[in-house]
């Protein structure tokens, strides 16, 4: 598709306006000077017969001469009225013509020219007369020009035209190409390319670049996700021994105050274990893994599994879960990671709008969970998609900022698109899956 503010687009339409400028001005002034010259010619014809008939001294042998350039004529190219010592020569219908240009119709002339004559009338001796010079020449040069506007020119607008839109269309793809790159780069899809061939070319060039800046950011972020990666699983491991260590301290005798003070130890290190195998599924399942465990889930099924089993944690704290089903579709995924995703999106609503009601609603394919709680600001919704990212700065409350992280790798994983919104009040998350054609499926509204 080419936008009416592409550059090509523009620049090719000024040329084409800059080349038609051009040669219309070109041939506007080939046109008026010929046209200029013609006249020119037709009036010093009539001049010229003027000033012979003025140059005959004997009155008689300058009737002669006029009578002999009346006869001779062709009407349609040249017309002489003379009255020349009482005798009249020519037709009368010429008689007391001004300068200037007239028709047939005016002198009664049936064969006239349809580009008329030029008259030209003048004294001679004790007589006058009247020539009428036919302006053919001059209606054969507007069609002379036609044609060439015919054959030549709009052939060549034409020609320009289409060679500038084949242009235009070429590098407006490329352009294209060029923005849909960057704009998959930007929604985090460090594998996108412009892919080859670079043709030699400025924007040849900038292709060349962004591909290369591509596969070195690719490369980066590969780098230090398989870092962070590797911490995770080298830290998990001791950790856990420290909790196996605490396991069994915990079951020797000791003091109450001591037991209490081993069991919030304990408590913190089962958070710092979750917190670690959260960030090593999430690197998993951005890495791709969980793909060959994929087959076919009854998502509205699975919607009011999980429904029922949160319902009581919901209704302990005060709060109601709504669940509704409406015309589910199948899709294909891992029911595990999809079991964990519904879960994430249920403890999320939970622990931010406690004692609040909480709606799991499942339309087609998209999977929708809204709470009524504060909600997340539009500018912060794509930053609490992030590992470790918390709206609150002094990271007081319970949590580690994983677990909408987890969902949008789930959410990735699985094709589908994850929208955060306004639920007013409260948060509203949409998960819309790839339909069973391949299709993703709409998003739903509000409850």
């Amino acid at each position: 598709m080419i936008r009416p503010r592409s550059t090509p687009l523009r620049l090719t339409a000024a040329l084409i306006v800059v080349f038609t400028g051009f040669l219309a001005v070109g041939l506007g002034t080939a046109y008026l000077v010929m046209r200029q010259t013609l006249s020119a010619d037709i009036a010093a014809r009539a001049d010229q017969i003027i000033a012979e008939l003025r140059s005959i001294p004997e009155t008689e042998e300058r009737a002669e001469r006029a009578a002999e350039i009346a006869g001779s004529a062709d009407p349609r190219m040249m017309m002489l009225h003379a009255r020349i010592d009482g005798q009249q020569i020519g037709p009368l219908s010429l008689t007391g013509l001004a300068d200037g240009v007239v028709y047939g119709d005016e002198i009664g002339f049936p064969p006239a020219s349809e580009h008329g004559y030029l008259a030209r009338s003048a004294g001679l001796g004790a007589g006058r007369v009247t020539v009428l010079v036919g302006r053919r020449s001059l209606g054969e040069l507007n069609e002379t020009f036609l044609a060439i506007l015919g054959f030549s020119f709009l052939p060549a607008l034409l020609l320009t035209s289409a060679i500038g839109w084949v242009a235009v269309r070429r590098t407006g793809a490329r352009v294209e190409t060029i923005r849909g790159t960057l704009q998959a780069l930007t929604e985090g899809h460090l594998s996108a390319r412009v892919g080859a061939p670079h043709p030699d070319t400025d924007l040849g060039d900038i292709s060349r670049d962004l591909d290369r800046m591509a596969a070195a950011q690719e490369a980066a972020t590969e780098a230090l996700r398989q870092i962070g990666s590797d911490i995770a699983h080298d830290l998990k491991t001791p950790i856990q021994r420290v909790a196996v260590r605490l396991e069994r301290l915990a079951q020797a005798d000791l003091d109450e105050a001591v037991r209490d003070e081993l069991g919030a130890v304990q408590a913190e290190t089962r958070q710092i274990i979750g917190t670690f195998q959260s960030l090593l599924q999430i690197a998993q399942l951005e890495g791709g893994q969980g793909r060959d465990s994929f087959g076919p889930v009854d998502l509205g099924q699975l919607a009011r599994d999980m429904a029922e089993i949160y319902e009581p944690a919901v209704e302990e704290n005060g709060g109601t879960l709504f669940c509704r089903v409406e015309a589910p579709l199948p899709v294909t995924g891992d029911r595990h990671l999809l079991s964990r995703l519904i879960a994430n999106l249920v403890e999320n609503a939970l622990r931010h709008a406690p004692g609040g009601p909480i709606c799991l609603t499942l339309n087609g394919s998209t999977l929708r969970v809204a709470d009524a709680g504060p909600g997340i600001p539009a500018d912060r919704r794509e930053d609490v998609l992030r590992r470790l990212v918390r709206l609150e700065a002094s990271r007081s409350t319970p949590g580690s900022g994983l677990g909408l992280a987890m969902v949008k790798a789930i959410a990735d994983l699985h094709g589908a698109l994850l929208d955060l919104g306004d639920a007013g009040p409260g948060l509203i998350v949409s998960v819309s899956f790839p339909a069973g054609d391949g299709q993703p499926a709409a998003k739903i509204g509000k409850p």
